[in-house]
């Protein structure tokens, strides 16, 4: 009795110190690499989990490749598509397709943005493209998000002179509106919706007003442009939705280049206030959010050396914890196709398209303690002697009550 309530006394402090035991033990690891099929890809665009299901756009094989997550299989490909236009030996992206994609709740349908400038809507009942709509564009369809309230894909049109962000009703598969972004002077990145207040915010890299970047935030009930959020050194690219009406800004390679500034950005959608500055992972494209774990996940593939605008190429992916901002993982990818990263909520696996090699699989793997033990036992240890606790390491409770052991002399 006296093993299991200093047992429960350590299971309190880790929880007290903010530390999830199970987590603190836990890191991703490699699990497998799914090869490229038939072709290895030299451009891909992004990846998305739709109910266990991975997706991922390839112009290099001008298909959308479908992975079952239970299995780690690749189970078939979407065809269709415009595919790699090449010009002096490299890929030209802006009019290339497949690109961004956004599943449609409801409606069992996938959109793909082309290179055609068109959307392609895709029945995931057969996996086979149904529909067409021209965004009156010449060059590709892009980023997408959708507006659950009001039924509406919205879409970017990014590398035409002016950029362009495109409402489309679900429902009859028609254009309702489009936006002009004249005052952008490098494309639109990434759409997302907030449910918090049903408005949709776009990252814009840079404009005549902020050369460092801005978010537009757009209500869809007149399409006007609700307010403008300036951002200092970032010129974002993915942006996604975090805790607490937090918005993760992915920093890109143009800050690096700019200014040497290797960051990754939190701010506060209410006040437009930076929240979090995360060091050590920019030169980001496709940011992820997954709430089961609380984590951030950043595709820095073309972060540089200490974030310096002369440093050697330094691809990684990152992972952070949404709710103190600490960057608790890299890992090594490249500067080529790893600009996309997607992550599964239900079983937490990330998914990263890798050159040369394929798409890999990360699991978030609890079999091995890691430096991340190390802090945890720490921080528990600590907690644990703020609440009047022996000076004992959490997992040496565990050690003793498994085992019927006795508690260490110190206590």
């Amino acid at each position: 009795m006296k093993v299991l309530s200093r047992f429960s006394i350590a299971i309190a402090a880790a929880i007290a110190s903010g530390v999830n035991p199970a987590q603190a033990a836990a890191e991703y690891r490699l699990a497998t690499i799914l090869p490229w099929i038939s072709k290895n890809s030299t451009s891909v665009d992004l990846g998305i989990v739709v109910n266990g299901t991975y997706y991922l756009s390839d112009r290099t094989n001008a298909v959308v490749h479908i992975v079952d997550l239970a299995s780690s299989t690749e189970t078939g490909r979407i065809t269709g598509f415009k595919g790699a236009t090449v010009i002096n030996g490299t890929v030209n992206k802006p009019t290339s397709g497949p690109n961004g994609l956004l599943y449609i709740p409801g409606r069992n349908e996938l959109y793909v943005g082309d290179g055609d400038g068109s959307v392609k809507i895709v029945d995931l009942s057969k996996n086979t493209i149904v529909d067409t709509i021209p965004l009156g564009i010449s060059k590709r369809a892009d980023e997408m998000t959708y507006d659950a309230n009001n039924k509406l894909a919205i879409v970017t049109g990014p590398d035409d002179d002016i950029a362009i962000l495109a409402f489309i009703s679900v429902a009859d598969r028609k254009i309702i509106h489009k936006i002009s972004f004249d005052n952008a002077t490098n494309g639109i990145e990434q759409p997302v919706w907030n449910p918090a207040d049903g408005l949709i915010y776009v990252s814009v890299p840079e404009s005549n007003i902020n050369p460092g970047g801005e978010i537009d935030v757009i209500e869809t009930t007149n399409f006007t442009t609700t307010k403008i959020l300036p951002v200092t050194n970032c010129s974002s690219h993915g942006i996604v939705f975090g805790p607490s009406n937090q918005l993760l800004l992915g920093c890109s390679q143009d800050a690096i280049l700019a200014d040497s500034v290797g960051h990754t950005l939190v701010i506060n959608v209410t006040t437009g206030k930076t929240v979090q500055t995360i060091d050590g992972i920019g030169g980001a494209d496709q940011v992820a959010y997954n709430p089961t774990l609380n984590y951030y996940y950043v595709a820095a593939y073309q972060y540089q050396v200490n974030g310096n605008a002369t440093g050697a190429a330094d691809p990684k992916v990152g992972i952070i914890d949404a709710g103190t901002g600490t960057l608790l993982q890299t890992l090594k990818t490249d500067n080529v196709t790893a600009h996309a990263v997607a992550v599964d909520p239900k079983t937490n696996k990330m998914m990263i398209p890798l050159a040369g090699k394929g798409i890999a699989i990360y699991d978030f793997s609890t079999t091995t303690a890691t430096a991340a033990t190390a802090t945890a036992t720490a921080t528990a240890t600590s907690a644990a002697t703020r609440l009047g606790v022996c000076s004992v390491s959490f997992f040496a409770f565990v050690v003793a009550a498994v085992f019927g052991a006795g508690i260490p002399r110190s206590c």
